[in-house]
C-alpha cells in the first residue's frame, strides 16, 4: 500500500505539470492480414494464425494536454484546435490517451481496483508488478468501431514500478472482449515511461507506446508511437507557436487590400511541388513546399500571381505490400504567399481536369479520387510505383472551394 500510494503521488505530480508541456509524437502504423481467413478462432487466446504485412503509414502530430483533455495538431502548426483526433486522421487505427489520459483514468479517478503482484527482474533492474481492473460500469474507455459506432468497454492490465523511486516504468492496458459489431476482439496498449528533465523540472513522460488491435477476421493493426521534442510552452488562454522553420515568415506591414482579400470559389489553377519527398521518412502531418504554375484569377482580376509560394501538407502517405501501385500520397493545400503574407487557401483537386500528362518515360502517377472523407477534406491522392523519392516538379490541378470543416477559410487571418 505504501508503494502504491507513492506511485500515485508521483503520477499525480506529473499530471499537474503536464498542461505546461507539449511533445511531438510519431506514429508508425502497420496493418496485418491473415494468410488464411478463419474467423472461428480469431479471438482465441492461443497462437495467432500466420499473417503478412499488407500496408503501413506514418503520422506526425503535436500533442499537449489542457486541464481536462489531450489536444492535437499537425506537427509545426501555429495553434491547437478543438478538433477531435478522428477529424484529423480519417482512416486507420488511431488512439488518444497515451500522453496522459490513461494515467488520470487509472490512478486518479478512484475507479480502479488494484492487486499486488510479484517482483520481476529485467535487464535494467528489478521491478514490482501490480495489476488493475476498471469494470464496465465505471469505465470511460470508448472504442470506435468502423462506421463511427462507439462502445464503452471495461479494461484491465498491469504496471511495473521501480520500488526505490516509486516511478512508473511500464503500463499495459487491455480492453475486455469487444462486441461483435466492432469487428475486433480486443485492443491492447503498452506504454513505457521515463522521468524527463525539462529546464529545472523532472516529471514522468511516455517514451513509447504500442497499440495492438486484434480483428475478428484474423488480422491485426499495430501502432508504434514515439515521443520527442518535449518542451515547455507559456500562455494562459491562447497557445501559439512560431511557424515551422521551412515556412515563410509573416510580415507585419499589411496592406488594406490584402486584409480584404477573399479568393472566390471555382477558380482553377495548377501547382507544382518545389521539393522532393522521401517516402521512407515522410509522415502525415509533414509540411511540403509548392508553387503556383498559373495565377489564381477570374476573367477580370488576378487574385494570386503565378510563382507564388504554396504551403501544402501531407495528410497520408501509405505503403502497400501486395498492390500494383504500392505508394499512395495524399496532399492538401493550406496557404499561399500574397505580397509576403500567408493567406489561407481553400482548394480541392480539380477532378474534371485531372493531373498533367507526363512525358513518355517519366514517372507515372494515377489520380485516385479516394474516399468520401478525402473529397470532404480537400485532399488530392497520388499513386506511384515502388520508388524511394517522389521528385520535385510533380504537378496537379486544383480549384478554389469553400473551406473544409475546421479550416478558417480563404480570408487573410488577422
Amino acid at each position: 500500500m505504501d508503494l502504491l500510494w507513492l506511485v500515485r503521488t508521483r503520477i499525480a505530480d506529473s499530471l499537474d505539470r503536464l498542461p505546461r508541456y507539449m511533445c511531438t509524437e510519431t506514429i508508425q502504423r502497420t496493418v496485418y492480414e491473415p494468410d488464411i481467413q478463419d474467423r472461428s478462432a480469431a479471438c482465441d487466446e492461443g497462437p495467432r494464425p500466420p499473417m503478412h504485412a499488407a500496408s503501413s503509414d506514418k503520422l506526425r502530430l503535436d500533442v499537449a494536454i489542457s486541464s481536462t483533455v489531450e489536444m492535437y495538431s499537425w506537427v509545426g502548426e501555429s495553434r491547437f484546435n478543438d478538433r477531435d483526433l478522428r477529424d484529423m486522421v480519417q482512416e486507420g487505427a488511431i488512439s488518444n490517451g497515451v500522453f496522459a489520459a490513461f494515467l488520470a483514468a487509472i490512478f486518479r479517478n478512484g475507479d480502479s481496483r488494484f492487486t499486488y503482484g510479484v517482483e520481476k527482474t529485467q535487464d535494467d533492474g528489478t521491478f514490482v508488478e501490480f495489476a488493475f481492473r476498471v469494470p464496465y460500469e465505471k469505465s470511460t474507455y470508448r472504442y470506435s468501431a468502423r462506421g463511427g459506432k462507439r462502445v464503452i468497454t471495461g479494461y484491465e492490465g498491469t504496471f511495473l514500478v521501480d520500488p526505490e523511486s516509486g516511478d512508473l516504468v511500464e503500463l499495459i492496458v487491455r480492453t475486455s472482449q469487444l462486441p461483435a459489431e466492432t469487428l475486433a476482439c480486443y485492443a491492447a496498449t503498452t506504454l513505457h515511461y521515463a522521468r524527463v528533465r525539462v529546464k529545472d523540472a523532472g516529471f514522468l513522460l511516455p517514451t513509447e507506446s504500442r497499440l495492438r488491435i486484434v480483428q475478428t477476421d484474423g488480422g491485426e493493426s499495430e501502432n508504434r508511437t514515439v515521443f520527442s521534442g518535449c518542451h515547455e510552452f507559456l500562455g494562459e488562454s491562447n497557445i501559439t507557436f512560431g511557424p515551422p522553420p521551412d515556412a515563410p515568415a509573416l510580415k507585419t506591414d499589411r496592406s488594406p487590400a490584402l486584409d480584404a482579400l477573399i479568393i472566390p470559389q471555382g477558380l482553377r489553377f495548377r501547382v507544382a511541388l518545389t521539393q522532393s519527398i522521401d517516402v521512407a521518412t515522410a509522415a502525415a502531418g509533414d509540411p511540403v513546399k509548392a508553387q503556383l504554375l498559373t495565377p489564381i484569377r477570374d476573367r477580370t482580376k488576378v487574385f494570386v500571381p503565378a510563382g507564388a509560394a504554396v504551403a501544402a501538407r501531407i495528410v497520408r502517405v501509405r505503403h502497400f505490400y501486395d498492390n500494383a501501385a504500392p505508394i499512395s500520397l495524399h496532399l492538401k493545400l493550406e496557404t499561399v504567399d500574397v505580397g509576403g503574407v500567408r493567406v489561407r487557401l481553400a482548394a480541392a483537386p480539380d477532378i474534371a481536369r485531372g493531373f498533367a500528362k507526363t512525358k513518355k518515360g517519366s514517372l507515372q502517377q494515377r489520380l485516385d479520387i479516394g474516399s468520401l472523407h478525402g473529397l470532404e477534406y480537400h485532399a488530392a491522392a497520388f499513386e506511384f510505383p515502388n520508388i524511394q523519392l517522389i521528385p520535385s516538379g510533380l504537378e496537379s490541378m486544383w480549384v478554389t472551394s469553400s473551406p473544409a470543416p475546421g479550416d478558417p477559410g480563404s480570408m487573410l487571418p488577422k
